[in-house]
């Protein structure tokens, strides 16, 4: 029995082959651990869609990538109509989906060959399979890599090609904005000898030494800082990680550099106190101006994601906001419209957050596409409309291009939104 594992193509997406399907890819391998053949085919990119023959097809959403995704399942049925349709991922974890024979919702790493392994047994399809977290994230096999071409696709870390690295899952904040569906409220660490592990697995094999942590906040403690600087001494990496700017100890930063760090990515979302709380984010401008300095008294560049348009937000907020990058002297600013994704609180309480909800098409909850870095119209406020949103977006655009970025940036930020680059 063969599985093929689908990515749909993203259209609104600065740069589709950004990243690998670092996801379906730990499926992958989980799969073939339980002797079962496996595919990969990712659409990132593509128009038409060349999906060959297979019995089983597991279709990853996205919650812009949905009505794709149910596309792409009713293709299926039409040119292979005894194969079976399953989706996955964390928009079917957050929400109920139709046009698939069953959906497996949480982390399908062991409910994914489970279902596989029922349904070869010749038992029938239920319509939607729950799957518990996993704890141990050790017992999991390293990502298939081998499954797609590695180097086709285009995130760099210093200048060179870097490989996605996932090594917890989970958060325990409560950010409204967020959506916990797929990996829930408890944050679950890989041992760092096992992270190591496929660290030097991946430079074996390709001779990658650059890397892109994709985790919400890596290492996760000071003293995984040291046991990751003492694990890696002298293995020569380069990597860039995300992390909450919760420490200002000058120390943690000094061993992520010590380490090959290049760059942090510190989750700002705003420079007013009053946004900040709205959005449960659990700390404060102050803390956030105190850990910037201290990652780059380190010797680390340090960037900040934003959000624009989060209920509450004025013109004045977002103008509060471009003075705090300046103020700060961030390295680079990276913004994006609020969506209220499907599973977040906001989305489940427009009301009380004074949002109205303009579509329930998924196609437009994208949060930044397109050469101008717009987001989609998804909802309007008391305080901005959808017209002033994309408005103020392109002020902050332009804002930024003005002031420019330092540090390494991706080629669609060079390429599509005209950033520039001021400092090695």
């Amino acid at each position: 029995m063969l599985v093929d594992l689908i990515r749909p193509p993203n259209p609104t997406s600065i740069d589709d082959l950004l990243d690998e399907p670092l996801g379906l890819l730990y499926l992958a391998a989980s799969l073939r651990d339980a002797k079962i053949d496996v595919r990969v085919t990712d659409l990132a990119g593509e128009t038409d869609w060349d999906i060959k023959k297979a019995d089983i097809y597991g279709i990853q959403l996205f919650t812009p990538t949905a009505h794709i995704g149910s596309r792409i399942a009713k293709h299926i049925k039409a040119k292979y109509p005894e194969a079976v349709t399953v989706a996955g991922g964390p928009h079917v974890s957050a929400c109920k989906v139709s046009g698939f024979d069953t959906c497996i919702c949480g982390e399908g790493d062991y409910a994914f060959p489970g279902f596989v392994m029922f349904f070869q047994r010749g038992h029938k399809c239920f319509p939607r399979y729950e799957s518990m977290p996993i704890d141990e994230l050790d017992f999991l096999p390293f990502p298939a890599r081998d499954l797609v071409d590695m180097m086709s696709y285009h995130r760099k870390v210093d200048g060179h090609r870097c490989f996605g690295i996932i090594g917890s899952r989970g958060c325990h904040h409560k950010c409204t904005f967020c959506d916990r569906s797929l990996f829930g409220n408890v944050v679950r660490y890989r041992s760092i000898k096992n992270i190591v592990a496929e660290l030097k697995q991946v430079i074996d094999t390709y001779g990658v030494r650059h890397f892109e942590f994709f985790d919400d906040m890596f290492p996760g403690s000071k003293a995984r800082a040291q046991e990751f600087y003492s694990e890696t001494k002298g293995m020569g990496l380069s990597f860039r990680c995300n992390a909450r700017a919760d420490s200002s100890d000058i120390e943690y930063y000094s061993l992520l550099k010590a380490s090959g760090c290049s760059m942090i990515y510190f989750g700002i979302e705003s420079g007013v106190q009053e946004m900040l709380n709205l959005m449960k984010k659990g700390t404060t401008v102050g803390k956030n101006l105190l850990a910037i300095k201290a990652a780059q008294d380190a010797g680390l560049k340090v960037g900040g994601y934003f959000i624009l348009g989060f209920p509450g937000e004025t013109r004045q907020t977002i103008e509060k906001t471009m003075e705090f990058i300046e103020k700060s002297g961030i390295d680079q600013a990276q913004f994006y419209m609020f969506i209220p994704l499907p599973g977040s609180e906001v989305y489940k309480n427009l009301d009380k957050y004074g949002a109205k909800l303009l579509t329930t098409d998924y196609s437009e909850y994208y949060h930044v596409a397109g050469e101008d870095g717009h987001g989609g119209r998804v909802i309007e406020t008391p305080w901005l409309s959808a017209d002033d949103m994309q408005e103020e977006m392109q002020r902050v655009r332009k804002f930024l291009r003005e002031r420019g970025s330092k540090g390494g940036m991706q080629d669609y930020y060079k390429g599509k939104l005209k950033y520039k680059e001021v400092e090695k």
